[in-house]
């Protein structure tokens, strides 16, 4: 997510979200913060360590908090994981093969249906704007 922050900052993010994605949303909240504490912080520190060590000065145990979701980060989070990555050919069986089966637009309606209204985008502005 720095390097999504950093992006974002440049206007290089290309297709990517930074300000909306439910799974970045859900992490952040667990950890403390939200993505303009984020965005400050990739500002403000020269590299990935003092991003890391400024959000963790901002909220207190965020290091430990983002590690325990990281090691499980709730239904629609694994659920967004499993659906990218047999999207993208990386897991192999009878899920990933049914799924890469549907039409494109019948994967996105199944998404819509199942995340609606979760990719609002976050009020952020850029460096460069």
């Amino acid at each position: 997510m720095i390097d999504k922050a950093r992006a974002y900052d440049a206007g290089t993010l290309g297709h990517y979200f930074f300000g909306q994605s439910p799974v970045d949303g859900s992490f952040l909240s667990a950890a403390g913060f939200d993505y303009a504490d984020l965005l400050d912080a990739v500002r403000m520190a020269p590299d990935d360590a003092g991003v890391l060590a400024e959000l963790e000065r901002r909220a207190p145990g965020a290091g430990e908090r983002m590690r325990a979701w990281s090691a499980k980060p709730g239904l629609v989070s694994t659920l967004t994981f499993h659906l990218v990555d047999a999207d993208e050919g990386y897991t192999k069986g009878v899920i990933p093969s049914i799924l890469r089966a549907l039409p494109r637009d019948a994967l996105a309606d199944i998404l819509a249906k199942v995340l609606p209204n979760r990719l609002r985008p976050a009020k952020l502005s850029r460096r460069n704007s």
